[in-house]
This record gives structure tokens, C-alpha cells and sequence, in this order.
């Protein structure tokens, strides 16, 4: 900064023949001191204050530069914004102070916190993390910049794993938390909005002990503080910086510095001491070694000489310029082409407030310019920590940001990035990977959205996108894929003649079968009252004399006009207009106290109390002034006789005793008053506790609920007889949800309390299920458009409810009846009435509210004793005598049904006075029933009795504050209804109270509340109707949670509650019903032998059984004829026999498998075909070897007689009983319950489990073996010379069994469910025909129908035909 002003004063071009000087002050980092620095600036060079000037007119400074913090910047914006004295920052960043309403001269050359919570979020979702970590700062700064952070993110859909916050000031044990927290997470990336300081505490905190690698995304504040580069575990940070530049000349004047230069100057003694650890001088009873004069700040290695990264030096360098370029502007003219100024021209503040609004120059290469909002052009450069060739971290720019670029394309990335590590990979930071196509999300219950479990879409249902929310079902003729990421077409299926299954059953006749209504309200502009005209400038108050005098602030107006300072005059009070009734009241209600207690013995006896309560208008301009006028009013004289007791605090802290004629007119020190009560608004309420703050002056509020307020690092002496917000937000969150309203819309104005009331409400109200439809902020004077713009919006909103936070009077037309609310419990004060009733007007000095109140209630004009109005209006209205009757009047003020700001009010003042009590000793022996008069006590003693005092009033309320100053939580919940007379009245219908047990705290009385229109019924609002029993809610795409579409569950799903969100499967063997509300239990399927098939089936096989037995009865009769001889009857009567055992195998089939069933099945199948073939077998060879030998009885027919026969049917048949034996002891099939059908069909199939399958295809193939070996005998012996072949009809036999069998392994396979079972039985059943009819068939025939050949004649061939 002084570089720059000594480069200024040495140009010709800037400011030519005009020497700039400076006063540059240590503000500490701390709020208090930097708001005296910044007193002390404005009201000249002299450390003191100048007696002779009031606080509000021009000091000598032009401009502020600083400060570096935001908390700071804020305190000092606050106390100097409303007089016009530009505070240039070049290093506070919160967002807060672009509003010019709060900070109106404030500016700054370093972009808002709002463009670098943008450019971060930009950032995060660039890389693809979609679950982060935040750590912030516990200020100003940190707070409001992390808070547009995490509002910018849930919009982007990034999660936030957690979200920590810190300072310097508190305990280890919280700075351990917030590590343990980090080490803990699974978040990869940490975006810490942190200052260098906290960002150091946290980092040292860190290094103890040994945790996973993370990547840090960090804000400007400290991504460039070279002091942290020793961290390696921090090693591929990055985040956005201020832009790095070179000041030409700089470094040579940092380090023009000598031990002779430096000893002239308090601060360069002080930094030259620390730099080279030694003293200047020689030190007393001290072991530090003395400044010899070799010290060489040339080799120094600290960050005063480190110019190679100029950023924030680089923004003081602008602030100096914009400064000096608006003086220039304001003082200098061209001509001729050269700039001449005018050095003797008086300039003002406010004119070079004016000009730095418009500057506009270049610098450097670098153009400085600010916005409506006092804010810079926003360019960042993305820095990165990178290791150097020598192992060191240091500052490498990959990238930058700009925020004046189109959207989309603000970041760019031109370099390599360095990951945590020194890794070149991008890290991977999110909470649940992707889930891929034919898939959904399913959310983690209790965690963020971005935590979730990919679940496969359910059966007809797909999913073709990557992360989709929802599946969607195919439609009526399409089905899913395997991989379920597209619908197909069903295949079409029917029995064909061209199938298997069509062939048997043709062959053998088979048979076979199968989603209201809107609301309209109109938004008013705000009705102005009387404006009543200040005649002078000598502030109102109602006042009255006093030992101890308590400041009052009530907002009586509520329409302020902005102030215009000349600064050449006497500033002039701010007129307000709109007079409040209800403020009235409660302000008459503090003197109805402040008489009550002195009137009361026993609480202050021998103290008066006296009162001055000024109008603050409910703007934080005219709240400010009050104030200061409030305490730096001169002292009333007191009376004789009488001492005086108040507080007096010196600049050095220490407290002084001085009578009221004694204290001089001052700003603040040796205030008059030692305590204040007010205000109604929250945003004066900020400015004046931070005003008094730092000077421990106890601020105690009735209506002020803002959360921020509980802050007690930003207002440490304020407290206040209301509940905070956080307290309402949590009844309204209880309320709305009780009532069962997932769909509202929030209504706000431009002030701290509508901000921050509706801020915590949205937060806590969406982690309650809720949403909000809308949001709408109703400036301070809207125009037509922008009201009907709002108008709309709520037209059109399907939001039924609507949450307002907005202050007295600023949307009382916008309430209808049916409104519910929270107020405070209403009480019946003793006396009060009657107080406020005799109330009268009076020409007399300090009765001018009590006139004001009059002339607008009774609608006249008083007049003084001359005649002249003294209270001028702009229509002539009717003469008030003064002796108007308030008892037939309507109003607020006369309203004392159940008064609660009032009581608040009340509360106020008897806490002060119990803490006077304690503090003046009134309870000790010594004062014989008196205070002591003549004690001393600071306004900090004050604070410190007031924060301890704990007692019950008349009503048995318990008054006492806690850490915070904040009162017991309780509530009314009150309903707007119009009474008989159409008059609105306000009835309790329920309460909260916030101390009372969770599930406790909120009651309410549904029956007496009166909803809109005058309707009995709770008013529905949700965005959709919630999902009937057997339905799941969908969510819309890029719409907020409660907006989904009820979709029916799957088959084999249920949904039992209304509002489900996902469907439940069924158990195993359940199946869910035709509304998919229950599960109930799976309809068992098997071939039964009561269903058609069945029939049919135990129908043949009786058939089969039946015509076996009838054939082997013939043969029996038949036995001695040469046709059953000559094809060997032993083995002809046991292929019957294995035959009959084929037929009623299949009967095994049939029914519900068992144990033994499901273990006989197959083995009597495989034995029973075996046995069957093996005679075949026997009978081929037989055939064979007699047709090989001409001669009768040869050696060839004896070595193959009966007994080799008997032999090799028991060795054919053999391998198949031990194989099915084997089988069944180790691997035995058993009943199986097959729910694999149940999503197409419905039904449970009960089936025999084969644990082994190849058990049956060795039993099958080894049935294929001898049905091979006998067709390829048979076939051999097809032609030998016979009259009856045997070996031509065991050939047609096994190419029928070979067909039936080959057809029966693809129909097996492909068939479901029983038809498995019902293709074996076919195909044992066909085979078994097959070998029946062709074998024994034409034998008997012969035997039955032509005898005549069943000789031996016939069977050689010389029978003639």
C-alpha cells in the first residue's frame, strides 16, 4: 500500500500536484478492535475523538483500505456503509457483503466468494466426484462461502459426504473431531474452504498421525500460502487462486530497509525483531541476542520477500489505484491534454464514493473495475502443488477460470495435473459406482444420494440407460433381454405340428389346451401510512429521567426513505412514515414496566429507573442512527441530591465513576445508557449488536428470532426474551409434517430473518421427505411486473401450502383466513390495560410519539396553543380535542386479549432490573433495604449479571438465558379466523415446546382450526398423490422427490403401505396376489392323476398293461405250438414280463413326487428297458446263430443254449442294476419345490432333483447301447430265409424305439414343468407299444386267426399259402 501511494505521488499523470497520505492501522484480526481502528479513522487523525463533532458527519480519511478478513469487514461496514465512506477490501470474500442494502459503500478488487463456490463446484463435477468431503472455517468467510458451495452442488447432484467446521479459537478436542472425521470417511476429495490460519491448525493436526491419501480442492485463502508447501501428505492439491502478476519496482522497495529506517517505526521494529530473531536495542533482563546492524534482509527467506507469487499484494496494489483514480476523477480536469487538479478544492467522502462506483482503468495489464455490487470481474487461476526435481511442493498454474466467459466453457485446464501422490490418474471419489443398463438405483436408507445399491430390473422390465433411477416396464407384446437393457418381441409359441411333442401326440390321438385443484392468491403492495414530517433535526424521544437509564428501540414507522447526505451540512433525521399501533404498544409497555418496578420495593429499592427509547424505523440506516444518538446523547442533569450510578468504560478497559453532568459528548465510551432493549427486525438488529458488541453494551431483544444472532464470536452482549428461529423452523418443520404436507412453497423478503429462517426451514424440511415447489423473494419495493411475475408463479404452482417468513407488517395483506402460524404465548399483564387506556396526547416537549399515535388513530389533526398545526398532513382531516376515548377504539394497541411481543417486552425489562438488582448489592445486610447508590459498575458487568440471572415472574414463567442468551423455547400456534363480525381474530389451536422430549413438543387441537375458504378438512398438498398398496413410487426425471408417477409392482412383488417406494419381493414358494398387496403361497404343479394328462396317460398305460396280459395269456394257451416254441418261450414270456413292468413304470411318474417315488422312477425305468432289450438281445443272437448252421443240434446252438442265454441276460442286465444302485445311494433324486417358473406362470413346480444328472444319461445311453447292439443285429438277420422272420420284426421294433427315443432328449429338455415329465412318460409308453405291437402282434394272429400255419410246415416254409 505505501509503495503504491509513493509511485502515485511520484506520477505526472495521476493525480498531478496532489500528495496522498495514509494512516495505517494494526486491526488484529479482531472485530472489536477494527471497528474502533475504523471510528477512529473516520473521525480524524486523532486517536481520541473529537468532542466537538458528531459521529455521523465527514472525517478526515477519504477512503478504507482493508480489511483482510470478512467478519472484520463486515463489523466496520455496518458501522460506516450508511455514511458513505467507501471500505475497499482486498482480501474479504464472502458473499454476504455484495448486498449494498447491509453494506451499501463497500467494494472490493477480489472476486466474491460466490464466483469461487461456482468455479469449485464446476470443478468437482468437471472430474466426475460425486461424493466429496467439505471442511470450513467457523466464520464469516467460511460459513457463507461453503454455504453457496453446498447449494451449487445439490443442484450439480453432488453429495457431501460431511460437513465440518472449525476455528482456531476452539478446543483441541474439536479440531480432533473434525480430523477423526476425515480420516474416517470414504470421501477421496476434501474441499476445504478454510482460512491459512484454520487450514494450518487443521494440516499440523493431521501430520500426527498417519492417515489414507486424500485430495484436497482448496479455496483461495490458502491453496497459495507457500507456509503449507511442507505438508507432502497435501501434495496434489488444487484449487483457484487470485491471479499471480509482477509489480515492477516492488521488491526493491520491500527490501530498501535498514536497522536506521527500521527503529523510526513501532510496526517495522516489531516484523524486523521476529524476521531475524534478535532485539533493536538491548533488552532488559532478557536473553535475546541484539541487532548488531549485519542482519541483511536481502538474504532473508520469509514471505515479505517471496514477490514471485504477487496475488494478494497484487489487490491491495488495485485497491490504492481505484482509490486514487476516483480522487483523480473528482478533483482533476483535462486540458489541453494535460490533467490539471485542483488542490485546494475541499473534497468530500461521498464524492469519492461516487466516483469509485464508475472507475475503470487499466494497471499493469490488469483492468480494475467494479459492478452494482461493488464486486470485481471474477478470474481465478487454477494452482496446483506439484513436486519440483528437488522434492519440494511448489505452485504450478494448470488452468484458469472466468467467470465472464459463455456458460459451460468458464474452466479451462491446459497443463498436466498432479493427483494426490504425485499420480497422474484422476482419483476416484464417489459413493457407489455407476450401475449399468438394466439396472437401478436403489438408495442407501440414511445416506446421501449419491449412496446407492445397483438392483437388476425386475422380470418385464428394462432399463437402457447408465444410472437410471427407475426400470420401466416392456410393453404387453415385448419382453426383456438377458441382459434386460432393451424390449424384444415375445417369441411366439404354440404346439406345432413340426415338434416332437406335435409329432407323438399325433401319432398316438393325444389331446392338449390356455391420476387437482389450484389455489389463487394475489400478492398487495405494502400500504403507507400518514407521513408525518420532522420539523427539525433533533432526534424524538420518549424519555424520562433516571439513576439508571435504559435505551428502548421500537420500530414505530416501518417505511424508511433512504438517507442523502451533503456532508456540508448538518445531517438531517431520515423520515419515516407508516405508523405501527402494535409497536406503539409495546413500546408503552417498556415505561408501563420501568414505573411498575420503580413503584415495586422490593426489587430496586432506592434506584430509579429511567427510560430513553428512540423510533428505529425497522431500517438498519435509521436503527443505526438512533443508536448513536441513543448513546451518545448528553446526560440528563440529575437532580439534586440525587447520585448517579452508571457505566463508564476508558479505552483502556478500566471502569471510572462519574456523575451524568460530568460525562462529555462521546461515541459509544461512556455511554449513557448501560443497556439497551430492542429491536423487532433482525437485519437492524445485526447492525446494532454489532456496533455494540465490542464495547459490551447488553442488547436485549424482544422479536429479533434470526439463528444468526445466537453467533456470540460476531455479537457477544446480545440476548433476547424470543426464541431463535432454529426453534420455529423445527415447530414449522413438525407442523407441516404432522399435517402431512410434502409439497410447499416459501415466501421471503430481502431481510436477515426471511433469509436465514428460510434457509434452516428448506434444509431441515427436505431431510424430513419434504419439498420445496418454490421459493419467491419480494424485494423491499416491487414493481407491477415483478408482482405479477410472483402472482404466476403461485398460480400455477400444484403447492397447496405456502411458509412465509417475512416481519410485521411487510405481507399483511397476503394473509388470508386459514392462516396458521407460530407465535409466542400469550399472557394477561396486571395494570397494563389501564396503563395503555389512559394514554393522552400533550403539547409538551417528548410527547411527540403519543401525538403521533393520536393524529392516526382517530384520523385528526392536533393543534398547540396557538392554533398553527404543529403536525402537518397532506388532506385536511378533522381537529383531535385530546380527549378522544381509546376505549371504543379497534386497533393493535387496544387489543389486550393475549398480548406476547408485549410480554416479551415485559420479560426485557425485569430482567435488566434483576440484574441491577444482584449487581448493586440490593439483597445485602449492609444497605438496609436499599441498592448500593453509589457502586461503580461497567457496562461488562452488566452483560456478565444479565447472562446469570434466573428467575419467575407473576405469570410462574421462568426467566433465564442460556449460553447462547437465548430464553426457554415455547410457542402458540395460532389460526387466523374471522369472527361474527368479519373481523379477524387470532385463536390458539395448539402449542410447541422446543425443551420438551422429541415426539412430545408439538400438540395440537385439529377439530377448532378453520382452514381457507372456512373449510374443516386439512388442505392436501403434494406434488403426487402417494402410491396405493401395490404400487411403488417412480421418480420424475429432474424433478425434486416428491414428483414421481405410482408405477404397479412386478409379478411376484409387493407393496403392503401407501406411499412405498420400492416393491418387496416375495419369499421363496409366495407369490404376490392379483392387487400385489400380500404374498401368498405358490399353487403347486406336477402331472396329477386327476388332470387331463394325466388320464390319458394312466389311461394308455392300462391299455399297454392290459393287451401284455392278454398276449401272454395266449401264448401261455398257445405254449406247445411251434410259433411259440420256435421263438423260445422262456425269453418270448419274460419280454412280456419286462414289457409290463415298462407300461407300469410310467405309473411312478404320475402323482406328487416322494422320497420313494422320486428314488424309484428312474430305476425302475432303467432296469425295467434294460431287462426288456436284453431279451432282444437274446433273441436276435439266438436267430442269428441258427440260420449260421445247416445242420440241426450243431455245437454252435448247444455252446448258446438256455443256461448261456439265462447268463447273458444277466450279465446285460446286470450293469444297469448296479449303476441305478450306485446312483441312488450316492446321489439319490429327492422332491424339489422348482420356483423357476413361478414368474411366468404363477405356480411352484414340484419335480424330483436329480443332485447328479448324469446318473440318468448313463442310464439312458446304456440303453442306447443295446438298443444298438440289437438293431444292428436284427438288421443284419433282416433277410434270413423264414416264413416268420423274428429278426425282420425286432428290426421295425428298435428303428420305432431309436425314433421315439431321439425325439425324446430335445422335447425333454425343452419342455417346462410337468410336460418334462409327461414327455418320459410318452416316450416309455411309445416304445413299449412300439416293441409290443411289432413283436407279438403277428404272432398272435397266426395263433388266433390262422392256426392252419402255426405248424411246423409253416414256421420251415413248404406250407403252400
Amino acid at each position: 500500500m505505501i509503495f503504491a501511494i509513493d509511485e502515485i505521488n511520484n506520477s505526472t499523470e495521476l493525480l498531478p500536484g496532489v500528495t496522498l497520505g495514509y494512516q495505517i492501522h494494526d486491526s488484529c484480526a479482531s472485530v472489536s478492535i477494527a471497528v474502533q481502528k475504523a471510528l477512529q479513522l473516520t473521525n480524524g487523525q486523532d486517536p481520541e475523538f473529537d468532542t466537538s463533532q458528531n459521529c455521523s458527519n465527514s472525517g478526515m480519511v477519504m477512503a478504507i483500505v482493508g480489511e483482510s478478513w470478512s467478519t472484520p469487514s463486515i463489523a466496520m461496514s455496518r458501522v460506516i456503509g450508511h455514511f458513505d465512506i467507501p471500505l475497499v477490501s482486498h482480501f474479504a470474500t464472502c458473499a454476504c457483503l455484495s448486498d449494498k442494502q447491509q453494506y451499501p459503500s463497500f467494494f472490493r478488487t477480489i472476486p466474491s466468494d460466490q464466483f469461487q463456490a461456482d468455479a469449485l463446484v464446476k470443478l468437482v463435477k468437471h472430474f466426475g466426484w460425486s461424493s466429496i468431503g467439505a471442511i470450513r472455517s467457523d466464520s464469516d468467510y467460511g460459513n457463507n462461502g461453503m454455504a453457496s458451495f453446498l447449494y451449487a452442488a445439490q443442484k450439480e447432484g453432488i453429495c457431501v459426504e460431511y460437513s465440518e467446521s472449525f476455528s482456531g479459537t476452539h478446543p483441541r478436542s474439536r479440531i480432533q473431531r473434525v480430523a477423526e472425521v476425515i480420516r474416517r470417511s470414504t470421501s477421496t476429495v476434501i474441499v476445504a474452504f478454510l482460512s491459512s490460519g484454520d487450514m494450518r491448525i487443521l494440516l499440523e493436526e493431521l501430520s500426527l498421525q498417519p492417515f489414507p491419501p486424500h485430495q484436497w480442492i482448496g479455496s483461495e485463502s490458502w491453496v497459495t500460502d507457500a507456509d503449507l508447501l511442507k505438508y507432502n501428505f497435501c501434495a496434489g492439491a488444487l484449487g483457484f487462486s487470485i491471479e499471480q502478476s509482477v509489480i515492477p519496482g516492488l521488491r526493491d522497495f520491500l527490501l530498501d530497509l535498514s536497522p536506521t529506517v527500521v527503529t523510526a517505526s513501532p510496526v517495522l521494529t516489531e516484523f524486523w525483531e521476529e524476521a531475524f530473531n534478535c532485539r533493536l536495542g538491548k533488552g532488559e533482563g532478557t536473553d535475546e541476542r541484539v541487532c548488531d546492524g549485519t542482519e541483511d534482509i536481502h538474504n532473508l527467506q520469509s514471505s515479505y520477500t517471496d514477490t514471485s507469487q504477487l496475488r494478494i499484494s497484487n489487490m491491495v496494489y488495485k485497491v490504492v489505484y481505484a482509490i486514487a483514480h476516483a480522487i483523480h476523477n473528482a478533483l482533476c480536469v483535462e486540458r489541453n491534454s494535460t490533467n490539471h487538479c485542483d488542490q485546494f478544492a475541499k473534497i468530500q467522502s461521498t464524492q469519492v464514493f461516487t466516483q469509485l462506483r464508475k472507475v475503470n482503468f487499466s494497471q499493469n495489464g490488469y483492468s480494475v473495475s467494479f459492478d452494482a455490487n461493488g464486486d470485481p470481474v471474477a478470474t481465478y487461476e487454477l494452482v496446483n502443488w506439484q513436486k519440483s526435481k528437488t522434492g519440494r511442493n511448489e505452485f504450478v498454474t494448470v488452468g484458469f477460470y472466468d467467470a465472464s466467459l459463455p456458460l459451460g466453457q468458464e474452466v479451462h485446464i491446459n497443463k498436466d495435473i498432479r493427483w494426490m501422490e504425485g499420480s497422474t490418474q484422476v482419483p476416484v471419489s464417489v459413493c457407489s459406482e455407476s450401475c449399468h443398463p438394466g439396472t437401478r438405483k436403489v438408495l442407501q436408507k440414511g445416506k446421501p444420494v449419491c449412496c446407492y445399491d445397483c438392483t437388476p430390473c425386475p422380470e418385464g422390465e428394462i432399463s437402457n440407460v447408465t444410472d437410471s433411477p427407475d426400470c420401466f416396464p416392456c410393453p404387453s407384446e415385448f419382453w426383456p433381454n438377458a441382459n434386460r437393457d432393451s424390449c424384444l418381441p415375445k417369441p411366439v409359441e404354440f404346439l406345432s405340428f413340426n415338434e416332437v411333442l406335435g409329432i407323438i401326440l399325433v401319432s398316438f390321438s393325444c389331446f392338449y389346451v390356455e391420476l387437482e385443484m389450484q389455489r389463487q392468491a394475489k400478492l398487495c403492495r405494502l400500504l403507507l401510512g400518514q407521513m408525518t414530517s420532522l420539523q427539525d433535526s433533533e432526534p424524538l424521544a420518549l424519555q424520562s429521567e433516571g439513576q439508571v437509564v435504559i435505551g428502548g428501540l421500537f420500530p414505530l414507522h416501518y417505511v424508511a426513505s433512504e438517507p442523502q447526505q451533503s456532508y456540508r451540512n448538518k445531517p438531517q433525521l431520515t423520515s419515516c412514515s407508516g405508523f405501527d399501533h402494535r409497536a406503539f404498544r409495546w413500546m408503552m409497555t417498556m415505561v408501563f414496566a420501568v414505573e411498575e418496578i420503580n413503584s415495586n420495593s422490593s426489587l430496586l429499592p432506592g434506584v430509579k429507573l429511567g427510560y430513553r427509547i428512540m423510533d428505529s424505523c425497522d431500517h438498519v440506516h435509521t436503527s443505526l442512527q438512533s443508536l448513536l444518538s441513543l448513546v451518545t446523547e448528553k446526560l440528563l442533569k440529575a437532580t439534586e441530591n440525587e447520585g448517579a450510578i452508571n457505566s463508564v468504560a476508558d479505552k483502556t478497559g478500566n471502569s471510572t465513576t462519574t456523575t451524568w453532568s460530568e460525562i462529555p459528548p462521546s461515541c459509544l465510551t461512556g455511554s449513557p445508557v448501560p443497556a439497551v432493549i430492542g429491536l423487532a427486525s433482525s437485519s437492524p438488529t445485526r447492525a446494532v449488536a454489532h456496533t455494540l458488541g465490542p464495547f459490551n453494551i447488553p442488547l436485549v431483544s424482544y422479536f429479533a428470532t434470526c439463528t444468526c444472532l445466537t453467533d456470540k464470536h460476531s455479537y457477544p452482549s446480545f440476548l433476547r426474551t424470543v426464541p431463535s428461529d432454529l426453534f420455529q423452523v423445527r415447530g414449522l418443520v413438525q407442523l407441516v409434517t404432522y399435517l402431512g404436507w410434502s409439497w410447499v412453497g416459501t415466501i421471503g423478503t430481502m431481510d436477515d430473518y426471511s433469509h436465514y429462517g428460510i434457509q434452516a426451514f428448506s434444509t431441515d424440511f427436505r431431510e424430513h421427505g419434504g419439498c420445496v415447489a418454490f421459493h419467491l423473494t419480494i424485494p423491499k419495493s416491487p414493481t407491477v411486473a415483478e408482482i405479477q411475475e410472483m402472482a404466476d408463479i403461485l398460480q400455477k404452482s400444484t403447492a397447496k401450502v405456502v411458509v412465509v417468513f417475512a416481519t410485521e407488517g411487510q405481507l399483511l395483506e397476503l394473509f388470508l383466513e386459514g392462516t396458521l402460524g407460530f407465535s409466542f404465548p400469550g399472557v394477561t399483564i396486571p395494570g397494563l390495560k389501564e396503563f395503555l387506556l389512559n394514554v393522552r396526547p400533550s403539547p409538551k416537549p417528548g410527547m411527540e410519539f403519543v401525538n403521533m399515535f393520536w393524529e392516526d388513530l382517530f384520523d385528526c389533526n392536533l393543534h398547540d396553543g396557538t392554533g398553527d398545526r404543529k403536525y402537518k398532513s397532506a388532506a385536511e382531516k378533522p381537529v383531535c380535542t385530546g380527549s378522544e376515548s381509546l376505549q371504543h377504539t379497534h386497533s393493535s394497541y387496544t387489543d389486550f386479549s393475549q398480548v406476547r411481543i408485549s410480554h416479551n417486552v415485559y420479560k426485557a425489562v425485569y430482567a435488566i432490573a434483576h440484574a441491577l438488582h444482584y449487581l448493586l448489592n440490593c439483597d445485602s445486610a449492609g444497605q438496609k433495604g436499599e441498592c448500593d447508590k453509589n457502586k461503580p459498575f461497567t457496562s461488562l458487568q452488566l452483560l456478565q449479571h444479565l447472562k446469570t440471572v434466573n428467575f419467575t415472574n407473576q405469570f410462574g414463567e421462568k426467566v433465564h438465558f442460556d449460553s447462547n442468551g437465548e430464553p426457554v423455547p415455547l410457542y402458540d400456534i395460532i389460526n387466523w379466523q374471522k369472527d361474527n363480525e368479519g373481523e379477524m381474530r387470532f385463536i390458539k389451536v395448539g402449542s410447541y415446546d422446543g425443551s420438551a422430549p422429541l415426539g412430545h413438543q408439538l400438540k395440537m387441537e385439529e377439530r377448532t382450526i378453520i382452514w381457507t375458504d372456512g373449510q374443516s378438512q386439512v388442505p392436501v398438498s403434494q406434488c403426487s398423490a402417494p402410491c396405493s398398496p401395490g404400487r411403488r413410487q417412480a421418480r420424475r426425471p429432474g424433478q425434486p422427490r416428491c414428483c414421481f408417477d405410482c408405477l404397479p409392482c412386478a409379478d411376484g412383488e409387493i407393496s403392503n403401505q401407501t406411499g412405498s417406494t420400492e416393491c418387496t419381493k416375495c419369499p421363496e414358494y409366495y407369490w404376490s396376489d392379483k392387487e400385489k398387496v400380500i404374498c401368498v403361497a405358490g399353487v403347486e404343479e406336477f402331472l396329477s392323476f386327476y388332470d387331463t394328462m394325466g388320464i390319458i396317460l394312466v389311461t394308455l398305460t392300462l391299455l399297454g398293461v392290459v393287451l401284455t396280459t392278454i398276449i401272454t395269456a395266449v401264448f401261455h394257451r398257445f405254449r406247445s405250438t411251434p410259433i411259440v416254441r420256435a421263438n423260445n418261450s422262456e425269453i418270448s414270456f419274460l419280454l412280456l414280463l419286462s414289457l409290463k413292468l415298462c407300461f407300469l413304470c410310467s405309473l411312478v411318474f404320475i402323482g406328487r413326487p416322494s422320497v420313494w417315488t422320486c428314488r424309484l422312477r428312474q430305476a425302475a425305468f432303467g432296469v425295467s428297458f434294460v431287462l426288456c432289450l436284453s431279451c432282444l438281445l437274446v433273441k436276435t443272437i439266438v436267430v442269428l446263430l441258427a440260420f449260421q448252421t445247416s445242420v440241426p443240434g450243431s455245437r454252435i446252438l448247444r455252446m448258446f443254449g438256455p443256461s448261456q442265454q439265462r447268463v447273458l441276460l444277466l450279465c446285460t442286465t446286470a450293469p444297469q442294476v448296479c449303476l441305478c444302485a450306485g446312483w441312488l445311494i450316492g446321489a439319490p433324486p429327492f422332491p424339489f419345490r422348482n420356483p423357476t417358473y413361478q414368474a411366468t406362470t404363477g405356480r411352484i413346480v414340484v419335480e424330483c432333483l436329480e443332485p447328479w444328472p448324469p446318473g440318468f444319461y448313463l442310464v439312458l445311453g446304456y440303453i442306447g447301447l443295446l438298443a444298438f447292439l440289437c438293431l444292428l443285429l436284427a438288421f443284419l438277420g433282416r433277410k434270413l430265409p423264414d416264413t416268420f422272420n423274428e429278426a425282420k420284426l425286432i428290426t421295425f421294433s428298435m428303428l420305432i424305439f431309436w425314433a421315439v427315443w431321439i425325439s425324446f432328449i430335445p422335447a425333454y429338455v425343452s419342455s417346462p414343468g410337468k410336460f418334462t415329465v409327461a414327455v418320459e412318460i410318452f416316450a416309455i409308453l411309445a416304445s413299449s407299444f412300439g416293441l409290443l405291437l411289432c413283436i407279438f402282434v403277428p404272432k398272435c394272429y397266426i395263433i388266433l386267426f390262422q392256426p392252419e400255419r402255426n405248424i411246423k410246415k409253416g414256421m420251415t416254409g413248404k406250407y403252400a399259402r
